[in-house]
This record gives C-alpha cells, structure tokens and sequence, in this order.
C-alpha cells in the first residue's frame, strides 16, 4: 500500500509517499511558493503539482495533518484553503483521506507530542534510511504518513 502523507503549507507544502510493504520513500519533496504569489495562484500551483504527483504514482491513501488554531487566527484561515488542496484532490481521485493532530504524529514518530521539528527530522530519517537532506516540511509529511502506517497496524493488533 503507497500512503502519501501531506504537510500543507501557504509558502512550504511538504508530501512524501511511503510504500507501507517496504517502508521505502517512493517520492518525497517540498513546493516552495513564492511570497509574491496570490492565495489564488498559490493554490493552483499546488492543485496543479499534487494532481500530477498523485496521477504518476497512484497512491492508495492519504494522510493529512489537522489545523491547530493558535493565536494567528488569519494564518488558520489561510492554512485551511491550503489543506483544502488535498482533500478536493482525494475526492476527485476516490483515495481515502485520514486526518491526524501534531500531537499524535509527534507521539507516533518520537514518542513524545511535543517533540520539535528536528527531533522529527531526525527520526524520519532514521525510520526511513534517508541519506538525502530533506526540508522540515518533507519530513513532517514523511512523519505523517508514517504515523497514518503505524496507526493501521495498531488497529489490525488489536
């Protein structure tokens, strides 16, 4: 089973594709856009770039990370139209779309919910064998696919 994992971003969008049999990255990476950009073109560049990833590799799930309204109420708003890509995009396809808090991914992939970002680097890398520098944000969507993998096979444990 291929689970891309999403970490959107209104500047950083981090995906990452784990085939769950191998627990090997089939793709990952980051789309940087550009500050100067409009909400609109920010979404149709990554509406145009996600739907090519997910047509050339075909992954069977997605897993996404929740929305944590903090105290930068304006930013939740613009985050929610980013992860609104994925979604409309699992729904145009038929892939099912799961939806995790940072808490858990943070637990799933450290062991402690509130780990930083390079402790979650850090961990992905090792989970994964990655030799290759990735962003913080492929590795947070890497993370989050891993704990989407994790949490199906606590289920089936149980």
């Amino acid at each position: 089973m291929k689970v891309l994992g999403i970490d959107p971003g209104s500047r950083h969008f981090g995906y990452g594709i784990i085939d769950s049999s191998s627990m090997s990255v089939i793709t990952a990476g980051t789309i940087n856009l550009k500050s100067n950009q409009t909400l609109a073109e920010r979404l149709e560049v990554t509406f145009r770039l996600m739907m090519d990833i997910v047509e050339r590799f075909a992954p069977d799930e997605m897993a996404v990370e929740k929305i944590f309204v903090g105290k930068k109420i304006p930013s939740s708003f613009i985050l929610g139209y980013m992860r609104a890509v994925p979604v409309l995009i699992a729904g145009i396809k038929k892939i099912p779309i799961y939806e995790y808090n940072s808490t858990e991914i943070k637990k799933a992939i450290t062991g402690y919910g509130k780990a930083h970002k390079i402790q979650i680097k850090k961990m992905v890398n090792h989970f994964l064998n990655l030799n290759a520098k990735i962003s913080y944000d492929c590795a947070d969507a890497l993370a989050i696919a891993l704990c989407h993998i994790n949490s199906k096979l606590l289920k089936l444990l149980k």
